[in-house]
Formats: structure tokens, C-alpha cells, sequence
């Protein structure tokens, strides 16, 4: 072969593999919101988005006899608008595409709320609430479907989330105070409902908010216009990347062991190894391990925190419990269980075998036994904590449970071994003694490193971009909100950073749309926390219109931030939504709010929205406080008279303010007549 006709046919096959790249056209994609059984909003222009090749068409076909088509844009985007009729189906949705297709089954039409928030909000029905069993065995709505978007910053997990039926099988996992308010509506409504929950325990509100809105508040311009100069998240972000790189390496040559990064999907921390699985074997020798004195039957008391000072690193990280204990009838039990949850995350084995994991810090644990794992002696149970921040170990009694019989293990004390610090961005391995661990404070302050943290859920604006952009814009009928309790700390901020926050998001999905929220309950934060002045943010953002909340003054627990009523937190958001959007006239929307005050030389009467069929006293009304011009508050006398209440106290002539149920923890005493509790409240 000469050499022009080799160049000619290396250049022709060069043009061939170009071509046969370029000519690749992109598959269709949908947006992840989309699957079966999804629940699309009533009488209204759908959206429906997702991706392709630019240029070619795409064709939404309904079995209601309604069609929309588009054309990708240059950018590979495409979305389009589908005309929906009144509640019914089920459906089925078709998307056409060149020579491809996607079908849609058991499609419901109905009403569609987005719920959202922390704890509260996420808190799942499988965790403590008020009849668990009964509620998730009674869980029968086919016409009750549910969308959680997976905590999740690097934005993949979506990908293989989809709507579910509330059935007991999936309710299980679902938001409990939006499985109550859809269960409420869809009583009330005979309508299917949809609820898309995306929520976060402990995060803020500046997480949930928009990097441009954020930079236009005075209360969060600085540091969001900051993120923007570096070129937004993601430039942050992949600039972190090398730096932490860098850490990481010094951290080990410093401690001459090896470090893990910290997971960050949730297939990643079920599948990390840390090279520590030879604690878990029922043979390993932990005689040299510390022990471990847990004790907490009745208040979670056990925590790395109450072992090692703060600052020493090792109040956080990676740590190992284990029990070695003897049964008379190994199989009379079936289920080990830990209430209120092992903190943050957890690993269990029992004599060698893996019966369980936890990945919630609050939620409890009850894990089955398989049959003819225990025996008469010997039985190792290990653990694997994981403790990212905050209190750590078990949150309440452990023991193990049968149908007539139960052991307690957590009297007694356990073996312990702490071994790597968690360094924000990975967990550094260590091999320091327990007498070490705290004697090693002031060295590895001045020689280790944390990781800068990108994977933090509270960074301004991720939790926008990473669980609220996906589901954009969906279309639905209003908001739900549950939070606050991550904010006591600016509460003097929340009332404005709360209120950029529901217009942020009305702008967005181009809607006025209706926003109700829950106003936090009561709860015995530190001393120092002023938690009504943050419910007093909550009441004041009631300014904005189209909003609405839900008191829950008088379902707290002193004792838990999580209080487990999150029924009746349920019914009364569907009570804002029955009486102001659902035209049920005969549905009172909330218990009283504050409305005026008239000022009288020797007592101050009170005048409230929501008084409803009149005022009523549980008891005798408490928590009132009245003050003179010196803003001086005292203990008051409060009666009920004509609707209103009257304030006062011998100490305090010519009054001017009054506040009720003012501090961190409080049981309501002022109720309308029906049983909806006043809001905590300060006159101007």
C-alpha cells in the first residue's frame, strides 16, 4: 500500500469516529419528580421538564386527553406545560421522543403541597410518635402519595427516588406531619393528595434560601455576597477539593495512620469501612478497652462529650461499644432495640453478623434478630458510633426484646475503644489510649487540621440548590414549613430572613402561592436560648400575606425537641388549608393570635384573631407577665371577659406590655373553644 492511499484512509477513518461521535443524540431525560404514581395538581398548567438533544421535539400525551409539545432548547433543556382536569384517575402520561418513549402509570390528579423544614418535618413515621404501631398499621390510602427528596448535597440520590403509595409498608419512611395533614385534607376533601417532602433535621433557614436573595437581605448580605465573590458553591466547592487533599495528608503523616473520607451519599455510609471490622468478631480480645458506664434507662445521658473534654478532637468521631452477656432462653427474644436512637449513626453486629444501621441521630432503633443467632453464653453485641457533632452514644434504654421478655443492656457497663477523629471532612485513624486521647489536647491543636467543610447543610443556599431546585417547578398548591429550632440563636434575624425566604420561593415557582408554617414548640433549650423570642419572629412573619401557623404551645416535651404528637401538628395545617383555600367556611384556621391591647390606668384588656366559639382557660390562665413604661415585667392576674383578656397585677400601675408564655418551655393556658391554643406573644 503506497503512502497517500494509507494517509487517505487514515483520514477517512479520523472523519468516521468524529462523525459517529458527534451524531451521539442525548436520550431523553425527565426530571426525577417524575415517576409513577406521582400526583400532579388539579385544574392547573403542569409543568413537566427534563432533558434531550437541542432541536428535537418532545410530546407529553395524557390519558385525559390532553397533549403539549416542545422543542428542546440549545442548552439540551425542554420543558413544556400540561393542561390538568379536576381531581381523578388513575392515569397514565406518555412522553414521545424521537423513536423513544416513557410511560407514566397510575397517575392521580388531586392537590399537592410541598412540605419542608428540619427535624420536625423530616422526622419519619417509623420514629417516636403518638401510636406508632396503630398509626403505620392503619396506613390504607391509595390516594395518599408521598415524594421524599434523599438528604443529599452532591444532588445524585434523587435520581432513584419516586412517589409511593401510603401503604404500611412505605409509611414507614415517610414525613409524619405530612402523612397526618394529607391524610386530613384527603378525609376532608375526598381528593387524592400529593405530598413532595423535602426536609433536613438541624438545618436553617438561610440553607433553604437563594444565594441572590440571601445577598440582598441586610441580615445575610455579607457572607452570601462573599460566596458569590468566590464564584458560587461549586467553584468553593472544587477549589476545596485540593486543599482538603492536603489536609487529609498531613493529618495522617502527623498521626502515622490512615484517614476515610467522609461519605457522601447515603450508599456510601452504609457501605463505609473504616478497617475496623475486627471489633466486630465475637473472638476479637477487648480486654484492653476501656469501659463504658452507660446507665441512661430514663435521660440520654451517654456521650463522648461527658468523656472528653471539648477541644480534644475526640469528642467526636468513630467509636466501638461492645457487650459480652449470657441468656437463659436465647430464643425468647427477637428484636434489639434502642429508644430514641443511637447518635449520630450507627453499625450493629451480634456475634459477628450485621443486624442493623442508623443513619438518623434521633430515631429509634429496633433491629430483628435472625433466629439461632444468640446462644445460652458468650453473646458479643458491637457497635459502630459515629458521632459528627453534639452528644453521642444511645438516646435512650437499650435493651433486648421479646414478646414476654425483655433484658436490659444498658445498666451495665460496655467495652469502648475510640478510633478516628472526625475531621469535618474525613476521619483521621488513630492510635492513641484512651489516658492519651485527652493528654494529646494541646499537641494536635497546633499540628492537625479540619477539612474545610463543603458538605455542610447549613452553608448558605445549599439545601436550596441541592433538595429544592430538583423539584422546581412542580407545580403545587402551597407550602408547608416546618423549622426554627436551628435559628433560636438569631432570632432576632429570623422574622426578615424567614420572610426573604417565602418570597424567594414564591418568586421562583412564579406564584403567590400559600405558605403555612409551625410556629416551634415548647422545649427545654439551654439558659440562655430565647426560643419564644424566635416563636415571636414566627408570629410576626404572619405579616406576610397567604400565611398562616399552626401553634403547637401545648404538645411540647420539655424533654425532647421532637415532641411525638405530629398528628394533631397535621390536622391543624390542614386546618389553615381547609378554611382559607378549600372554601370550608365551617373550619376555624387557627387558635387565638395576639391582636391589640387597650390600656387602662390599673389593667390591660387583650384582643385576639381566632377567638372562634369565645376564649377559654385550661385551669386557670398562666404565663402572663405585665409591665409599666420601665419595661419591668411582673407576674400577672389574667380573666377571660367578653372575648377578651384582662391583665394585671398590684405591682405594675398604668401598664403597657404584656407578654404571655414567654421562656424556652411552657404548657398553654389560653385556648379558643375549640381547643386550638394561643400563640405565645409581647405586646409593642
Amino acid at each position: 500500500m503506497n503512502r497517500s492511499k494509507r494517509y487517505s484512509l487514515f483520514f477517512f477513518s479520523i472523519i468516521f469516529f468524529f462523525l459517529s461521535c458527534t451524531n451521539q443524540k442525548q436520550a431523553l431525560e425527565l426530571a426525577p419528580v417524575f415517576s409513577d404514581h406521582m400526583v400532579l395538581q388539579q385544574q392547573s398548567l403542569a409543568p413537566i421538564w427534563g432533558k434531550g438533544q437541542p432541536g428535537e421535539t418532545v410530546t407529553v400525551e395524557a390519558s385525559w386527553d390532553k397533549k403539549s409539545t416542545t422543542t428542546v432548547d440549545a442548552t439540551g433543556n425542554w420543558k413544556l406545560n400540561l393542561q390538568t382536569p379536576t381531581y381523578g384517575g388513575p392515569y397514565t402520561i406518555t412522553i414521545l421522543y424521537e423513536s423513544d418513549q416513557v410511560v407514566f402509570d397510575d397517575v392521580l390528579i388531586g392537590e399537592v403541597w410541598l412540605t419542608s423544614g428540619q427535624s420536625n418535618m423530616e422526622w419519619p413515621m417509623r420514629a417516636r410518635i403518638l401510636n406508632q404501631e396503630e398509626e403505620i398499621a392503619e396506613v390504607n390510602f391509595p390516594k395518599i402519595r408521598m415524594f421524599s427528596v434523599p438528604r443529599n448535597l452532591n444532588g445524585t440520590n434523587i435520581n432513584t427516588a419516586s412517589w409511593k403509595v401510603a401503604t404500611p409498608e412505605n409509611a414507614p419512611d415517610f414525613s409524619a406531619v405530612g402523612y397526618f395533614f394529607a391524610r386530613e385534607l384527603h378525609q376532608k376533601l375526598e381528593v387524592p393528595v400529593g405530598i413532595l417532602n423535602s426536609s433536613w433535621g438541624g438545618t436553617r433557614v438561610e440553607a433553604w434560601t437563594s444565594i441572590e436573595k440571601l445577598a440582598g437581605m441586610e441580615a445575610s448580605a455579607e457572607e452570601a455576597n462573599e460566596i458569590l465573590g468566590q464564584g458560587g458553591l461549586e467553584a468553593i466547592r472544587q477549589n476545596a477539593v485540593e486543599s482538603n487533599s492536603q489536609i487529609r495528608r498531613s493529618n495522617e503523616t502527623v498521626l502515622k495512620a490512615k484517614s476515610y473520607a467522609v461519605p457522601e451519599s447515603i450508599e456510601a455510609w452504609e457501605s463505609l469501612d473504616l478497617g475496623d471490622l475486627e471489633f466486630a468478631a465475637p473472638e476479637y480480645d477487648d480486654s484492653d478497652w476501656s469501659v463504658f458506664n452507660t446507665q441512661i434507662s430514663e435521660k440520654p445521658k451517654t456521650a463522648l462529650e461527658s468523656v472528653f473534654t471539648k477541644g480534644s478532637f475526640a469528642e467526636d468521631g468513630a467509636f466501638w461499644l461492645r457487650k459480652t452477656f449470657d441468656l437463659k432462653n436465647p430464643s425468647a427474644f427477637s428484636h434489639f432495640v434502642v429508644e430514641g436512637g443511637i447518635d449520630d449513626f450507627d453499625y450493629t453486629y451480634l456475634n459477628g453478623k450485621q443486624i442493623g444501621q442508623g443513619f438518623s441521630c434521633c430515631t429509634g432503633r429496633s433491629y430483628e434478630i435472625p433466629a439461632g443467632l444468640l446462644k445460652k453464653e458468650g453473646n458479643v453485641l458491637a457497635i459502630r458510633v459515629i458521632d459528627t457533632g453534639g452528644e453521642s452514644g444511645f438516646r435512650g434504654a437499650a435493651y433486648l426484646a421479646g414478646d414476654q421478655e425483655r433484658i436490659e443492656l444498658d445498666s451495665e457497663s460496655w467495652r469502648f475503644k475510640h478510633i478516628a477523629y472526625f475531621l469535618n471532612t474525613s476521619f483521621q485513624k488513630h492510635n492513641f489510649t484512651f489516658a492519651e486521647l485527652s493528654t494529646q489536647k494541646e499537641t494536635l491543636k497546633k499540628q492537625l487540621k479540619k477539612g474545610i467543610l463543603v458538605q455542610n447543610p447549613n452553608t448558605y443556599s445549599v439545601l436550596f440548590n441541592a433538595m429544592i431546585q430538583p423539584v422546581l417547578p412542580y407545580q403545587v398548591k402551597g407550602f408547608l414549613w416546618y423549622q426554627g429550632e436551628s435559628n433560636v440563636g438569631n432570632y432576632k434575624e429570623y422574622q426578615s430572613l424567614f420572610t426573604g425566604m417565602i418570597t424567594d420561593w414564591r418568586e421562583k415557582w412564579g406564584q403567590k402561592l400559600p405558605f403555612y408554617f409551625v410556629q416551634i414548640a415548647p422545649y427545654r433549650y439551654t439558659p440562655e436560648a430565647e426560643s419564644h423570642a424566635l416563636r415571636e419572629a414566627q408570629r410576626k412573619t404572619l405579616a406576610l400575606e397567604k400565611t398562616g401557623m399552626a401553634v403547637t404551645l401545648d404538645i411540647g416535651e420539655e424533654d425532647d425537641i421532637h415532641p411525638a404528637n405530629k398528628q394533631d401538628v397535621g390536622k391543624r395545617l390542614a386546618r389553615l388549608a381547609l378554611a382559607n383555600d378549600y372554601g370550608k367556611s365551617e373550619v376555624l384556621a387557627s387558635g387565638p393570635l395576639y391582636k391589640s391591647q387597650k390600656l387602662f390606668p390599673s389593667y390591660i384588656d387583650l384582643d385576639f384573631d381566632y377567638v372562634g366559639s369565645g376564649l377559654r382557660a385550661k385551669k386557670s390562665l398562666q404565663g402572663f407577665k405585665i409591665a409599666g413604661s420601665d419595661s419591668v415585667f411582673y407576674p400577672a392576674t389574667a380573666k377571660i371577659l367578653d372575648d377578651k383578656v384582662r391583665v394585671s397585677s398590684r405591682k405594675v400601675n398604668n401598664p403597657k406590655r404584656v407578654r404571655y408564655g414567654w421562656k424556652n418551655y411552657f404548657e398553654a393556658t389560653l385556648f379558643n373553644a375549640e381547643a386550638l391554643p394561643a400563640s405565645s406573644f409581647q405586646t409593642p
